[in-house]
């Protein structure tokens, strides 16, 4: 792999090793100088460039924080299972600060939910960083916005298409389990991430499509449909990653820039750690985009799934079992899961123009496709898998690497024989 057809993944690199460091020792500011040092003195922009981010990131990580019986406010960002994440100001007895950093909150609000609180903050080792305690709390019950309309009424939905089967809603960005899913390695498809963010894109491109040929209204409007689901699923890691991809590479199309997708996801990476440097704590955040970067380093669809697969794999060993089947069973449930997800998108559309019955008569039409996969799933849960341990982990990582390897070389050789 050549740094210089990669630069935003070296950076990207140089930010994550930058935070990590910082929990451990914070350089002086002043240090953001000496930066400069590898282009005035040995014309390497690309080093200089490198520490910079490192630094950034390094003097803006939280490392210490001791706040203790405060009282907090604010908006309710993101959802996961059983919790929220807040990025709330508090109250220094004499007036009200930004916090500065996200807040786990043990209790799980809807997106845009204001909510109140009174306690200390409590370190963890994961992100968010630190999580409330709470003696007091209290949310807001006659406030609505945008983002809790939106968030409301796709929870609705949820349970609307759960009472047909509950494979839909875990689909459409619910926080619900599957043991089948688990163990069979195919529960990312549960995750709402790149795939389904994906998948929504083109579903929009298509349908814009059917009102407009112009290049700009298309690229804008397609983004639509994309933005109000991931706020409707939760506005996790993974699905801010990949629509903030598809908004930058919809500005590269729009000013006709081409740029290499490899780089155009470490770019969001870049200014997702730059903006949140405790994020490089999220497992999920390392899964998402190592996944994707394993995705589309190959052209290949087969290569491209082992890549998806060996990209999330290490993080995965280290919470779970690993089930090295999925690769296959991946491929074969792909093509039913975009039919169940456009289905579900028209399902909700419908649901939303309260045509209840047509709602509903879609989502019968697509059980038949959610029984295959839930077959799947059960069948590859059958298969043994790989325990949870670090030297699985470590495996795992070591053949990423070889993996990228080879594909850069295939990729070189292709170069070489056309005479590119």
């Amino acid at each position: 792999m050549q740094v210089t057809q990669y630069l935003s993944f070296f950076y990207f690199g140089g930010a994550i090793l930058g935070a990590l460091v910082g929990t451990i020792y914070k350089f002086p500011p002043l240090f953001i100088i000496f930066s400069i040092i590898p282009t005035a003195l040995f014309k390497k922009p690309r080093l200089s460039l490198f520490i910079l981010f490192f630094l950034i990131t390094n003097l803006l990580v939280v490392k210490d924080v001791q706040i203790k019986k405060a009282q907090f406010v604010g908006t309710i960002k993101s959802v996961q299972e059983g919790s929220s994440v807040v990025e709330p100001k508090f109250y220094d007895g004499e007036k009200w600060r930004n916090l500065g950093f996200d807040v786990r909150l043990y209790k799980e609000e809807k997106i845009g939910t204001i909510v109140y609180f009174i306690g200390d903050l409590r370190k963890t080792t994961s992100y968010p960083s630190y999580y409330a305690k709470t003696t007091f709390y209290a949310t807001a019950t006659n406030y609505t916005s945008l983002s809790s309309k939106i968030y409301e009424s796709f929870e609705n939905f949820r349970n609307f298409s759960s009472k047909v089967d509950p494979f839909f809603q875990n689909l459409f960005g619910s926080n619900s389990r599957d043991e089948n899913f688990i163990k069979s390695g195919l529960f990312h498809i549960f995750c709402v991430s790149g795939m389904h963010v994906s998948i929504l894109y083109l579903f929009s491109t298509y349908v814009v499509s059917l009102f407009t040929y112009r290049k700009k209204l298309k690229l804008i409007l397609s983004l639509l449909f994309p933005t109000i689901f991931v706020i409707g699923s939760g506005m996790n890691l993974p699905s801010i990653r990949a629509l903030i991809m598809l908004y930058m590479a919809s500005i590269f199309k729009l000013l006709d820039i081409k740029i290499n997708p490899i780089n155009t996801v470490s770019l969001v990476g870049l200014a997702m750690v730059i903006v949140n440097p405790e994020i490089v704590f999220s497992l999920s955040f390392y899964m998402t985009f190592f996944a994707t970067i394993g995705v589309l380093f190959s052209t290949n669809y087969l290569l491209s799934n082992v890549g998806g697969f060996l990209g999330s794999a290490p993080y995965v060993a280290l919470i779970g079992q690993v089930n090295p089947f999925s690769i296959f069973a991946t491929l074969i449930v792909s093509f039913p899961v975009q039919i169940v997800m456009f289905g579900l998108t028209i399902s909700y559309i419908l649901y939303v123009l309260k045509l209840n019955l047509l709602s509903a008569l879609v989502l019968y039409i697509l059980l038949p496709f959610a029984q295959f996969v839930e077959l799947v799933a059960w069948f590859f849960s059958k298969f043994p898998t790989l325990p949870q341990h670090i030297v699985i982990s470590i495996a795992f990582g070591l053949t990423f690497v070889i993996y990228l390897a080879i594909v850069q070389q295939i990729d070189d050789n292709k170069k070489i024989s056309t005479g590119n």
